[in-house]
């Protein structure tokens, strides 16, 4: 987020704008140091160099009275807007505030430069809604894949003709095809091409495709429960990405 607004602030961009799907109550705790840390949407409202705008979503009520009690304690609380429901829903309107400030007419201005956080317990992040973000021209996205989600619920959705919550996450049943070629392969290959499919999905919108944008996170089993991806129309989104997740470490997880 930094790399981000520090580099874009003094271009022609007529807004720099944050959106988190899932923003959480702004705070996390992690185990088993009990350490607190700024959760994706405090983070992004303490850049040094701030976002023009920040589309901050949480559908849980109590996480979301500690995220409206935490951003209105900023002095840049203006720039926030929050929703208190599905981010498949809210990301409608979201859109079309965008859009309408990208259509309206400025002399030497380019479209709003967007990057949007991902980050779903499971599967409730839809397809169309990573299409709808997608739409927008300049659109850089930061995905927590669920892996652990993933193939937790693949072979049940694979087996049954109902619309499921994996149909839905990729927008299309044709993974069910590829799951089923890969799962004599084990968990890994599994994975590992599920992952890969998406990522398909992704380049087939327009955006940079190359494994060196991933980073993955396992629990203490050594299992990997969520693979960072991120995806960006161009070389240079990637070369931030890159920056700065070099030296990142994941915090303990139990």
């Amino acid at each position: 987020m930094g790399r981000f607004t520090t580099a874009m602030k003094d271009k022609k961009w007529r807004a720099l704008n944050y959106i988190d799907l899932q923003a959480g109550p702004g705070k996390n705790r992690f185990s088993p140091s009990g350490d607190v840390m700024l959760g994706s949407p405090l983070l992004a409202l303490t850049t040094r160099f701030a976002f023009d705008s920040l589309f901050l979503i949480e559908m849980g009520a109590q996480e979301f009275g500690a995220l409206k009690a935490r951003v209105g304690s900023s002095d840049l609380k203006v720039r926030a807007q929050l929703y208190n429901e599905d981010c498949n829903v809210a990301v409608n309107r979201i859109v079309n505030v965008i859009s309408q400030v990208d259509g309206k007419f400025i002399s030497g201005k380019w479209p709003s430069l967007n990057l949007a956080f991902l980050d779903p317990e499971g599967l409730e992040i839809q397809w169309q809604t990573v299409e709808k973000l997608a739409g927008l021209s300049r659109m850089d996205l930061i995905i927590n894949f669920s892996t652990s989600g993933i193939t937790r619920n693949a072979g049940l959705a694979a087996n049954t003709e109902e619309d499921t919550s994996v149909d839905r996450f990729f927008g299309t049943r044709d993974w069910r095809s590829v799951y089923e070629d890969a799962r004599d392969g084990g968990s890994t290959v599994v994975r590992r091409t599920l992952i890969d499919f998406y990522l398909g999905r992704l380049h087939d919108m327009g955006y940079v495709e190359t494994k060196r944008e991933e980073k993955e996170f396992k629990n203490q089993r050594n299992v990997q429960i969520y693979t960072m991806i991120f995806a960006s129309k161009n070389d240079l989104g990637v070369k931030f990405w890159n920056g700065a997740v070099q030296e990142v470490r994941q915090p303990p997880l139990l």
